[in-house]
């Protein structure tokens, strides 16, 4: 059996191949399961900032470190389709049998997969601002050119993807909140306003400084997996996904989230005039509530 260390936000799991998996558990841990994947280069401390929130909505929250983030070990050659058994063990050992998934961003293809991979277990899952395929045409359309570069060194040239990340955690490892305001510069005022609220933004630091606490590594692996092939068909994923996107997104611009709308079989897409990238910073309520809501 899997051993488990309980520490509050610090929680990890020895899963059967002797990795250590990093989680943490916010809410009503009798609740409603939902397991919330992180985006791109944060961990297990992102999540929504009111617990009482969640409490009141008897949402059991657990966020997930990815391999190479936070707590969770590096796993040589992972694939995206090698999250769900992660998921499944970390499921088994907390004794719950069907769940929500959720993901932002990069962790958006991760809940997908989970989705697909574990169809008997997922009871239905929400892409938030999520990527989405990016051999699809005009993938690149919308983005900012750092972005591009960071996008397309992902998907043809990995050295240069490490080479960013490393500068990148390089920043966020000294000046944290300047390397956000830097990192930050070009995406709409509606998400800098989510992001600097208070509550979000210490949120946003601790997080990020953990996603890279280990190295760079594991960011810049997360980049490669979710920019190539991820291994499974959109077409075959069973479970209800709800697609969330901010119709003014720039880091990924909205054509993603009508991409997975025109190929997800059983969906709903909530798109939001006005709103960027973090929106889901102040709307978690409506999006936890149309995830576990049971038509």
């Amino acid at each position: 059996m899997a051993e488990m260390t309980n520490n509050g936000m610090n929680q990890s799991l020895a899963l059967k191949d002797g990795r250590c998996l990093g989680f943490a558990e916010y809410g009503a841990t009798t609740g409603r399961p939902v397991f919330y994947f992180h985006g791109s280069a944060s961990s297990r401390l992102d999540r929504p900032s009111s617990e009482t929130m969640l409490a009141q909505m008897d949402i059991h929250f657990i966020s997930v470190d990815r391999p190479g983030h936070g707590l969770s070990d590096w796993q040589a050659g992972r694939r995206l389709i090698d999250w769900p058994q992660d998921i499944g063990q970390l499921a088994d050992s907390l004794g719950i049998g069907e769940f929500y998934v959720a993901g932002h961003s990069a962790g958006g293809p991760h809940a997908l997969a989970c989705a697909h991979q574990l169809t008997g277990r997922v009871l239905a899952g929400a892409a938030i601002s999520s990527v989405a395929p990016m051999s699809r045409p005009e993938a690149y359309r919308g983005m900012p050119v750092l972005n591009q570069i960071l996008a397309r060194s992902a998907r043809h040239c990995a050295w240069l993807t490490n080479l960013v990340r490393r500068t990148t955690r390089n920043m966020v490892m000294g000046d944290a909140e300047e390397a956000i305001r830097r990192l930050m510069a070009s995406i709409p005022d509606t998400d800098k306003a989510a992001l600097y609220a208070p509550q979000n933004r210490e949120i946003l630091v601790s997080s990020l400084r953990e996603g890279f606490r280990q190295d760079y590594r594991g960011v810049a692996h997360d980049d490669i997996l979710v920019n190539r092939e991820w291994g499974f068909d959109l077409e075959s994923v069973r479970p209800r996904i709800d697609i969330w996107h901010g119709e003014v997104d720039v880091n990924v611009p909205i054509h993603a989230g009508e991409y997975l709308r025109d190929r997800l079989p059983d969906r709903r897409a909530f798109f939001l005039a006005g709103a960027g990238h973090f929106f889901f910073l102040t709307r978690w309520e409506e999006i936890l509530s149309e995830l576990v809501h049971e038509e």
